[in-house]
């Protein structure tokens, strides 16, 4: 108990009153759902999270960093220890001749509606794409054929120690849906190759076109599985005939397979485990294929 009170009090002594204690985690995660976090950290400025990421260094608290919260589910027994959420706080743009730099709690759709509709060329692939610049440059989104790989040009972030450090384009390995940016890293800006010139239409109008062929207004976190080699998650669950299909509250979308909604918002973390893991035993027994989560899970069950 001592220690608890011990860290709270350095905890505040960093953010004072954006700290919450034992904070649902439902009210973060862009689906819904989601345990309590011990403790919740809402940082206002990148000093502060430096300071954050030291304090937890030199206490021993795990932490995780938080954006939009989309492709994250937190178990239902909650996160025993600091989340570290990067959002409107710190999410400041600065625009160049030939580049953008955004904090890393800037939204990547925002940001990249911004610039397409101000004639800057290179994000029309992330209009639709949700979750945060920080989160989007870790796990390399991407859409329509354009990913975050393509354009960024370098990354200012802090790491597990608590030292901030600025990787150049050619320092970050990436593949599909992630890269070698090392864990227990927070992004701070990044900066990105984004010219004034023509716009690519095509693409921009795809991802514009999103909430026709995605439940991008419901509950969900985004795309649930990553699409194997040269197929997609979507048609072999639909194959499966598993659009429809529930676990309690979660359900796979009827509009597009590869999403779980939480249907009328009571949806549990464990209704949506099962639900993917259902998934994942149908397709790997119809298709022979081992589907790929692109969705974190943490916590305890």
């Amino acid at each position: 108990m001592e220690e608890r009170v011990a860290t709270e009090r350095g905890l505040r002594e960093i953010v004072g009153a954006d700290l919450r204690i034992d904070e649902p985690m439902s009210r973060h995660t862009t689906i819904g759902v989601g345990g309590p976090a011990r403790y919740l950290a809402i940082p206002g400025s990148a000093s502060q999270v430096v300071a954050l990421v030291k304090f937890a260094g030199a206490t021993g608290l795990e932490y995780m960093v938080l954006g939009k919260g989309s492709n994250l589910v937190v178990r239902d027994g909650g996160y025993d220890g600091l989340v570290i959420k990067v959002g409107s706080q710190i999410s400041r743009v600065r625009l160049n001749r030939e580049t953008v730099s955004a904090e890393g709690g800037a939204v990547l759709s925002r940001l990249a509606r911004r610039m397409t509709d101000g004639g800057r060329t290179g994000l029309e692939f992330a209009v639709g794409i949700p979750g945060t610049v920080g989160g989007a440059v870790v796990m390399n989104a991407g859409a329509w054929g354009g990913e975050i790989a393509n354009v960024l040009e370098r990354v200012k972030l802090v790491d597990e120690r608590g030292s901030e450090k600025t990787l150049e384009r050619q320092d970050i390995r990436f593949g599909y849906r992630k890269s070698s940016i090392p864990p227990g890293s927070v992004v701070l800006s990044a900066t990105f190759r984004c010219p004034p010139g023509k716009i690519d239409e095509g693409t921009y109008r795809k991802s514009l076109g999103r909430k026709e062929s995605q439940p991008i207004s419901e509950r969900t976190f985004g795309s649930t599985f990553v699409n194997p080699p040269n197929d997609y998650a979507a048609r072999l669950i639909e194959a499966c005939g598993l659009k429809g299909a529930r676990r309690g509250g979660a359900m796979v979308s009827p509009q597009h397979a590869n999403f779980i909604v939480n249907v009328e918002g009571n949806a549990t973390a464990k209704d949506v485990e099962d639900l993917m893991d259902l998934v994942r035993s149908e397709v790997q027994k119809k298709h022979g294929v081992v589907l790929e989560p692109e969705v974190i899970v943490i916590g305890h069950r």
